[in-house]
């Protein structure tokens, strides 16, 4: 990995690396090209600072954990959470580093199984681990939230509350049940302020005093909506997974913590309610996706409206997901019907569509038989070269480069095969006897069967002067047609 040797230079890159990844949750999305690109060109061995300074590093480490803007001020635990959803650059950062990190628990453990470490090593704590203040997992939700700046309030570092406000604050943009159980134990909502509530009075419980949602979230620099979700996410493990209710939790005090596995099942991401966070989480992992990235959609219509009409490639995964969710979607298959229905374009679409798909079904018929049916049920064969071009179109997935458009070529097609079978026909008088014959049969069949429906009303009741001629006029045209088909007298 060369890059230039230009410090000036490499400090664009430098610079706009350390800001995104101090950044909010969009500038966070630029973190891994960003890295890459400081990899490939080797930006981060040489820079220099906005104040002019130049800066030289010897090992991507020290440029990792470098204060800013020496470096990026991160932990190797934390750059490697950042990148847990880009493989590519995660294994870049992991052979510039000279192999797996040293991690603690704070690393995810998908990222730790991506890089093929030994078993083990980046497995998920025990139930009976202790908990580890920098043990910080990924949040799936990766909430959008952004923790306090670097000026927000000064916190006494000796009161257990704030040293979990003030790890919270330092802690990157998510976590998981090591964010609620810090929460949970420093967090009464009927709580006023940094007041002790009735709970929590030390004459009943000793110790230091929990406090409400609203000022944990000043202390730490959260909304506190978000801190109560995090509450919750507690309350949720406390009813399905037996966690320690928040009347036996204290400040400063630890308690094994459940899997980091268990937290997606218990965590409801902002403006995501309880029962479609679940769903959202399934269809996460069903598709192997992150829960961030499949909420973000859910909770931005209007931006997803916007990618599905401006990129095609957007529409078509839309396409096929409508299509996939209907087939088990009673109301939302309706609703696509009756949008269909009721448009004129769409309507005058699906006929089209719907005739050619018959026309492509009988050819594909006539393909895997080799031959057609006539009317009469006689066998045509189709003559090899012609079998063999029906054969290759119907096997196109791409019409784009094809003079006609399916639709077109299926009905060219089945004309000329049409075509194939009245020239077999009318080539042989005893076929052509047999096809006439045929279809008489069909027709008299239709005029009896329409002979038994006027025979089923009240004739003698209804009828009038020209239903009796009509009626009078169909018996003498079936007389005809009886003496037109007797045999010949014998001749004498």
């Amino acid at each position: 990995m060369t890059g230039p040797t230009n410090a000036s230079g490499n400090a664009v890159l430098v610079n706009a690396l350390s800001s995104s990844v101090r950044s909010t949750i969009n500038g966070m999305e630029s973190v891994p090209g960003l890295v890459r690109q400081v990899l490939e060109e080797g930006s981060w061995r040489s820079f220099t600072t906005p104040r002019g300074e130049h800066v030289a590093h010897e090992t991507f480490e020290s440029f990792i954990t470098a204060k800013p803007s020496k470096g990026l001020g991160y932990s190797v635990d934390e750059l490697v959470r950042i990148l847990t959803d880009d493989r590519e650059t995660l294994h870049m950062v992991v052979e510039e580093l000279g192999g797996p990190p040293a991690v603690s628990m704070a690393s995810p453990p998908q990222a730790h199984q991506e890089l093929g470490d030994e078993k083990g090593f980046w497995d998920e704590p025990s139930q009976d681990a202790p908990v580890s203040d920098g043990s910080l997992w990924r949040d799936p939700s990766d909430d959008a939230e952004a923790t306090a700046p670097a000026d927000g309030p000064g916190l006494d570092p000796t009161d257990p509350v704030n040293r979990d406000a003030l790890d919270l604050r330092a802690a990157g943009k998510s976590g998981g049940w090591v964010w609620a159980f810090k929460v949970a134990r420093n967090v009464d909502p009927s709580a006023r302020g940094s007041q002790p509530s009735k709970e929590e009075d030390p004459d009943v419980h000793p110790g230091p005093a929990k406090v409400s949602a609203a000022e944990f979230a000043r202390r730490i620099g959260w909304n506190p909506k978000r801190v109560m979700r995090y509450y919750r996410a507690w309350e949720e493990g406390v009813r399905t997974l037996g966690l320690p209710g928040f009347d036996v939790l204290q400040p400063g005090v630890d308690t094994p913590l459940p899997a980091a596995s268990t937290w997606t099942a218990c965590f409801a991401p902002g403006g995501v309610g309880k029962e479609r966070a679940a769903a959202l989480t399934a269809g996460a992992e069903e598709a192997g996706l992150s829960m961030r990235k499949v909420v973000y959609v859910a909770q931005s219509p209007g931006a997803m409206k916007a990618a599905i009409l401006a990129d095609p490639s957007t529409a078509e995964a839309a396409r096929v997901a409508l299509l996939e969710r209907a087939q088990g979607d009673d109301e939302l298959r309706s609703h696509l019907v009756r949008g269909i229905a009721h448009d004129d374009t769409f309507r005058k679409a699906y006929s089209s569509e719907a005739k050619a798909t018959a026309q492509t079904d009988r050819l594909r018929k006539i393909v895997e038989d080799g031959s057609v049916l006539t009317p009469a049920g006689q066998v045509v064969a189709i003559p090899a070269p012609l079998h063999q071009e029906v054969a290759e179109r119907l096997g196109l997935e791409d019409w784009s480069g094809e003079e006609l458009k399916r639709e077109e070529w299926a009905a060219r097609t089945s004309e000329k095969i049409d075509e194939l079978v009245s020239t077999h026909i009318e080539a042989d008088p005893q076929i052509k006897a047999c096809e006439q014959r045929a279809e008489a049969y069909g027709v008299v069949s239709r005029t009896h069967k329409s002979l038994q429906k006027i025979a089923s009303l009240p004739l003698v009741e209804i009828a009038d002067d020209e239903l009796r001629e009509s009626i009078a006029s169909l018996e003498e045209a079936a007389k005809a047609l009886a003496q037109m088909v007797q045999p010949p007298p014998p001749s004498v």
